[in-house]
């Protein structure tokens, strides 16, 4: 007796029903895969913000009490920019600065190619010649900010400066050096005590509610 054989392949309206459950499958996943993979870059780069922050405060340990300086300022009193000048403190040479351009000084998040992501808030190194509001007040050493868990002193950087300029800032609209919406819609910033947090920008700024936790005198 002849036995008949089954056939085991798939057939066209088979294989297209399967290909479609793969795709809807995907569109499913894929949002939820993008902000896991978001949240570990924002993550990985609050984790170099805090190696920064911390640089920065035994930087000011050993000099009086100082924070570093930028370009902003840096050259004109004979100093070295906070790049090179915490490099030692990050356990990288002086003169080897620049490999942590691919490490601590580098956000995840950051497309830009080779490019500085953090950036000094200029209040910590304004002086009278210098247009401000507040002047001839000065901020230069971390005892003479008045609230520094409430200040900002490093931000993610949009510029291809080392610093950011909130001193000519009039509105929300001129936040153009701050990477502020990095991280879907947010940002990391470091604070005058060395602590990170994460914050949208009109939790840090926003000039309607009286928000400036860049100003030292109008943080709180």
């Amino acid at each position: 007796m002849k036995t008949q054989e089954l056939d085991t392949g798939f057939t066209l309206v088979e294989l297209l029903v399967t290909v479609a459950i793969i795709g809807l499958l995907l569109a499913i996943l894929m949002p939820a895969l993008n902000v896991a993979r978001e949240s570990a870059r924002a993550s990985a780069c609050a984790r170099n913000m805090r190696e920064i922050g911390m640089a920065a405060m035994l930087y000011a340990a050993d000099h009086d009490g100082r924070y570093p300086r930028s370009q902003h300022s840096a050259f004109v009193h004979r100093e070295v920019v906070w790049a090179r000048s915490l490099a030692r403190y990050l356990g990288e040479t002086d003169a080897g600065w620049s490999n942590l351009l691919r490490s601590v000084y580098r956000c995840p998040s950051d497309r830009r190619p080779a490019a500085l992501s953090f950036g000094l808030n200029v209040y910590f190194e304004l002086g009278p010649e210098d247009d401000y509001e507040g002047k001839p007040a000065t901020w230069r050493t971390n005892y003479e900010v008045p609230v520094p868990s409430r200040t900002i002193l490093f931000a993610e950087n949009e510029s291809a400066a080392d610093h950011i300029m909130p001193n000519y800032w009039a509105g929300s609209r001129d936040v153009s050096d701050v990477a502020h919406d990095r991280h879907r819609g947010s940002a990391n910033y470091i604070f005058a005590d060395g602590h990170v947090e994460r914050h949208t920008l009109n939790e840090i700024y926003d000039p309607a509610r009286a928000v400036d936790q860049w100003h030292p005198l109008h943080a709180r």
